[in-house]
């Protein structure tokens, strides 16, 4: 197992509110309580998660309009289970839970299942794939009480799992690959930070980046395209937003209403995924996916 703990720098930003830049639909799986969507490819294939009146949540794909459960045999359709992030291959990553209560990663590639565990890890989540089959995401460490103690991300490809922390951080979260491998996710300075920093990962540096925005808490970035723009969410005193960073450019993403949005997937035409909400007090209750597409072909 290798282990990437390399340059930082810090980058200075700045921020546009053009909400009139896309056109947003909004979509549930039918008869859901919760729709969540988390990745979309570069074919517009969506992957996220569902969750059907007195079941619990299950993987699920969004192809040509149809919502289809995901390897309905296995135990993504028995046990808690999302879908994360989908390649042009249609390879799938996300989370499940087993029957020891912790969570593993799957891979659902060409119909076969296979989990994945970051080596002593108590739980490994994986959040992004790349077209060229590398995985990346997060593993923790809880302690016999369930109490956490630390993250740290992981890219994985063919087997091998590397270590990726932020420099001096308390704790890494990975949540986005692209095809050059650049990473991006979050990081703090431990388990009762109150603050979270995003960052991205690119030729061989760490960047550092928070939301210029009101009372912002949290900047988390979820999915980085191969022209290297960042969506994300972050959070302030009042709810979470969403967001596109295109360089040093912040665009602020709220769906039309909500009273809270994440970001969590891009494709290279600029298209994004999220999800929202209209409690905002039920972060945790009834969410609907969201698809937003740019107005113009230059918001890759």
């Amino acid at each position: 197992m290798k282990k990437l703990v390399l340059l930082i720098a810090v980058l200075l930003v700045s921020h546009t509110s053009a909400r009139a830049q896309f056109t947003f639909k909004s979509f549930d799986y039918p008869g859901a309580v919760i729709t969540r969507v988390y990745g979309i490819n570069n074919l517009g294939v969506m992957v996220g998660t569902y969750r059907l009146p007195g079941d619990t949540a299950h993987a699920m794909m969004v192809k040509g309009g149809k919502f289809i459960p995901l390897a309905p045999t296995t135990i993504l359709a028995t046990n808690w289970s999302q879908a994360f992030k989908i390649n042009d291959s249609g390879d799938i990553v996300g989370w499940v839970s087993e029957d020891d209560g912790f969570l593993h990663t799957f891979l659902l590639r060409k119909g076969v299942l296979m989990l994945l565990d970051f080596p002593g890890a108590s739980d490994t989540q994986a959040s992004g794939i790349n077209n060229l089959g590398t995985i990346a995401g997060l593993w923790d460490l809880v302690d016999d009480q369930g109490n956490f103690l630390y993250a740290g991300g992981f890219t994985w490809k063919s087997g091998n799992f590397t270590d990726v922390v932020f420099p001096g951080a308390g704790d890494t979260y990975v949540y986005g690959i692209n095809d050059a491998g650049d990473l991006t996710g979050k990081w703090d300075t431990g388990p009762t930070a109150a603050t979270a920093s995003g960052f991205v990962f690119s030729h061989g540096r760490f960047i550092t980046f928070d939301a210029p925005f009101p009372e912002v808490l949290v900047t988390q970035g979820d999915d980085i395209s191969n022209a290297g723009n960042i969506v994300g969410q972050y959070m302030d005193d009042i709810t979470y937003h969403g967001f596109r960073k295109v360089g040093n450019t912040f665009t602020s993403i709220d769906y039309p209403g909500a009273a809270g949005t994440t970001a969590w997937g891009i494709n290279s035409v600029g298209q994004m995924v999220g999800n929202w909400w209209s409690d905002p007090n039920n972060i945790l209750g009834t969410t609907h996916g969201w698809l937003a597409t740019p107005n113009s072909q230059n918001q890759q």
